[in-house]
């Protein structure tokens, strides 16, 4: 019983949706000026239950992790590193969609939600990004 248990569990680990998350400032606006891409930046702290579901239920939807690395560098910074960078947290976690030059071009997220609801709240933030002039 135990192996097939083992067996499920690493088969879905194999077949998780995820993505990597870039955990430098500067590297994620590189990458999204040479990929042409908008930042997701996801301010966290440790022992957030509403930042563990997000990570762990929410961003395992593969259309929803599929979304994100197609259309956005996906960045994820500690709140005392993000505070330090400029950016103010309301709460855990909050997330910000930055220009590839670092600027804020819709107002911050805060919370998590189900993978549904945040892939059309982000669909529409990135349909926002693509008619403004940057």
């Amino acid at each position: 019983m135990r192996v097939v248990a083992l067996a499920l569990l690493l088969c879905s680990m194999v077949v998780a949706a995820d993505f990597d998350w870039v955990t430098n400032y500067k590297e994620a606006l590189a990458i999204a000026k040479k990929e042409h891409k908008p930042v997701m930046l996801m301010i966290t702290q440790p022992h957030c239950n509403m930042c563990a579901y997000m990570d762990e239920v929410a961003f395992e939807n593969e259309e929803l992790a599929d979304y994100v690395e197609e259309n956005f560098v996906p960045l994820k910074l500690n709140r005392n590193i993000a505070r330090k960078l400029g950016f103010r947290d309301y709460g855990t976690p909050t997330f910000y969609f930055l220009t590839p030059a670092g600027k804020a071009f819709t107002a911050p997220l805060q919370g998590a939600a189900a993978a549904k609801v945040f892939l059309q709240t982000i669909q529409k933030i990135k349909a926002a990004y693509d008619t403004q002039e940057r």
